[in-house]
């Protein structure tokens, strides 16, 4: 008989003690009965039932089930959840559960099914052949000579699966084995800077390496990543590349599926299906995956045999978890390449000041694509329009922007009007009594939707239809205030009345398909003005977009959070890349009331080495990460009075704790005090030594479980404070 200590999906740092006839190893998954119902599992430890003597074997129930060992956690999963739990300071059972597909974490045991790609051959080159669609997949099998299923249903636009019958009986194909996974199509000549990082990251192959590719937009980084995959899938092994939002993998998934017609391709994100997300993670997990592509939460993606780790727009605000275990996907992904003794890759037009730090602090190499990979493309023209000059207009665009849009028109490209944010007017007020629509649930205003009449939360979710009078004072004419993406859309639709226009922000991209039919339009040329957010700024490419309007830019420059510029020249820096990245040349228009701000006098001049020395003398200055550590200690209630009475609760125990050259900052209320019907407080804890403060929170953990009515998070390393 043996005990077993097995971790359960409960907020507590212990696992509970079960009974079992055999020996089990860590990982394995098992159902328990917890309170009366039964609840899914994995292995901590097990021992002989004669070393355990904490209390009475009597006590202990037996364990219900265990499942396959295909089922189980792997030993690197793992050690790498483990890491993140002590790192983050969360508890084991909840940071592995988080790390499984949903199908593990239920109570029915599921089975995987791996259906195998079939690949044909073509062996009769005089075929003779009628219909445009059976033409075009002759020529296609005159070229390549191999297709696979997938590409032959590309091709046609429909299931072959008749089709491939009736030619296999007249012996025009016929089913072949799968050509090697590093098989290539089309593969581009690298440039002497892409060449050179190849041929640097190949040669750490099989050691733990960090690489910080440093390259401009449009300088080919994706090239370089095709380049080191097939080197890395020619060794037979696999490769894992994370992406901070899923609207960039339809893109690159096409790009990988078009290079590497014969390698299994598995996405990993929120969105895909739960059946679909188990069967991804078990076929990486078995090694029939041979590019894992997936947003954050891929880092936890059990690998048989990994070889290389791809990070791109490593410096994205997105790789970060913002609730639950607030993990950060790149650090987790160096952690698993140095567990694993292998190379990663960190990409980025605009490098994390974080990033930069480790490569000046020896711990990463550094590597520069300064060129466009395009010889014929340059970095775009960025002018600042000074609205001390110019008026602007109710949906918040001046007239010498919308000239250039014209004339963009005209020349029959593409041009991009980006406004950060949503909705079709921030705000509905009142003029009479002053009233704004505020949410209920948040200390925040709700948003004007205009094409469904509706008051949303941007926060909650909570959502209202336009009220027809004030609710305060019953005046009827209510109005709005700002500027929004669906306002923006309606005045250009106005404008150019023949201009095909496309508003592409959360609201419009809320369905699977939505960026891939994007694509396709922009493909076919059928849009000429795109509309939109933050969205369209990162890693998409358009080879006619010529124009970029840049539009309420402003408001990033004075806020509280000390990242701000940062995240600002970031984000100007990736939309002004979509520019100009073909044969013709780009234009950038930024429209502020502040052309002297050195953010916009670094990014006019494209100048992201002087942005990043002038940054990191101002942080080391005010002793800013990266040269200090944060922890945020968040504290929510749905009451006020019992936020205020645990927010001075907290600093008292505090500063009771002995903290040699740790730094406390008097608790605060949150930017957004009130959020989800919860008010909410935050205490800053700050070192200049990481393991100083992972000490001291360690102690601290103790005293957070003693604060009533609140529920309590630590966020380590917060990139909001």
């Amino acid at each position: 008989m043996f005990v077993v200590n097995i971790i359960l999906d409960i907020p507590l740092r212990h696992g509970y003690s079960y009974l079992s006839e055999q020996e089990l190893l860590r990982g394995t998954r098992v159902q328990v009965e917890l309170r009366g119902r039964a609840q899914v599992g994995f292995v901590l430890n097990c021992m002989d039932s004669a070393e355990f003597n904490e209390y009475p074997l009597a006590k202990l129930k037996p364990i219900l089930s265990i499942s396959a060992d295909n089922l189980s956690i792997p030993n690197d999963v793992w050690e790498l959840c483990n890491f993140a739990a002590n790192y983050y300071h969360h508890p084991l059972g909840n940071s592995l559960f988080c790390a499984i597909p949903t199908l593990l974490r239920k109570t029915t045991e599921p089975t995987a099914n791996f259906n195998q790609t079939k690949f044909y051959q073509l062996i009769n080159h005089e075929a003779k052949l009628r219909g445009s669609k059976q033409l075009n997949l002759f020529t296609e099998f005159q070229h390549t000579a191999i297709l696979s299923y997938k590409q032959i249903q590309v091709i046609l636009a429909a299931k072959p699966d008749k089709l491939i019958a009736q030619w296999i009986e007249k012996q025009i194909i016929h089913e072949t084995p799968a050509p090697s996974a590093a098989s290539v199509v089309q593969a581009l000549t690298l440039n002497e800077e892409q060449q050179l990082v190849v041929t640097a990251i190949a040669s750490n192959f099989n050691t733990f390496h960090v690489g910080l590719l440093y390259g401009i937009t449009g300088s080919g980084k994706t090239e370089v990543f095709l380049h080191l995959i097939q080197k890395v899938l020619h060794q037979q092994q696999q490769v894992l590349v994370i992406v901070p939002e899923i609207n960039l993998t339809p893109q690159l998934q096409s790009r990988f599926e078009q290079r590497f017609p014969a390698a299994k391709i598995s996405l990993i994100n929120s969105e895909i299906a739960e059946k679909a997300r188990f069967h991804a993670w078990m076929a990486a997990k078995s090694g029939q995956s041979n590019i894992i592509l997936g947003t954050r939460l891929s880092v936890f993606t059990p690998l048989h045999n990994i070889g290389l780790i791809i990070v791109d727009e490593e410096h994205d605000d997105s790789l970060k978890q913002n609730d639950g275990l607030r993990y950060h996907a790149r650090d987790l992904a160096v952690w698993r390449a140095k567990q694993r003794n292998i190379p990663i890759l960190l990409a980025s037009a605009t490098p994390s000041l974080e990033s930069l730090y480790n490569y000046k602090l020896g711990k990463y190499s550094l590597y520069k694509l300064t060129e466009r990979a395009i010889q014929a493309a340059e970095l775009p023209q960025i002018e600042l329009i000074n609205l001390q000059h110019y008026h602007v207009n109710h949906a918040g665009i001046c007239q010498p922007a919308l000239d250039k849009l014209h004339e963009c028109l005209e020349r029959k490209e593409l041009a991009l009007v980006f406004i950060n944010r949503r909705g079709y007017a921030p705000v509905i007020t009142c003029y009479e009594c002053g009233w704004v629509s505020q949410c209920r649930n948040c200390s925040t205003n709700m948003v004007y939707h205009h094409e469904k009449r509706q008051l949303k939360c941007h926060h909650c979710a909570y959502q209202i239809t336009v009220p027809p009078v004030c609710p305060t004072c019953h005046n009827q004419y209510l109005h709005t205030i700002g500027h929004g993406t669906q306002k923006l859309e309606e005045f250009l639709q106005q404008q150019f009345a023949s201009a095909k226009i496309k508003r592409v922000d959360r609201d419009s991209t809320n369905s699977k398909s939505a960026w891939q039919d994007i694509y396709h339009q922009i493909a076919a040329q059928e849009i000429d003005i795109l509309v939109g957010t933050q969205m369209l700024a990162k890693g998409h490419d358009f080879p006619r977009l010529t124009l970029v309007i840049g539009l309420n830019l402003d408001n990033a420059l004075f806020s509280y959070d000390f990242r701000a510029s940062e995240d600002m020249f970031n984000i100007l820096t990736q939309v002004a890349g979509r520019a100009g990245r073909a044969d013709k040349a780009g234009l950038v228009l930024l429209q502020t009331n502040y052309p002297d701000h050195p953010v916009y006098q670094f990014l006019q001049q494209h100048d992201f080495n002087g942005f990043i020395n002038h940054t990191l003398r101002e942080r080391q200055l005010n002793k800013l990460p990266p040269f200090c550590f944060y922890a945020l200690i968040k504290l929510s209630s749905l009451m006020e009075a019992h936020l205020k009475q645990a927010m001075h609760d907290l600093f008292t125990q505090a500063k009771l704790l002995a903290h040699p050259e740790v730094w406390l900052f008097a608790p605060v209320p949150a930017v957004m005090y009130k959020s989800h019907n919860r008010f909410r407080g935050q205490m800053l804890i700050s070192s200049q030594q990481r393991n100083k403060l992972h000490h001291y929170l360690k102690v601290l953990e103790n005293e957070l479980n003693e604060l009533k009515g609140v529920s309590v998070a630590i966020d380590v390393d917060p990139l909001e404070v």
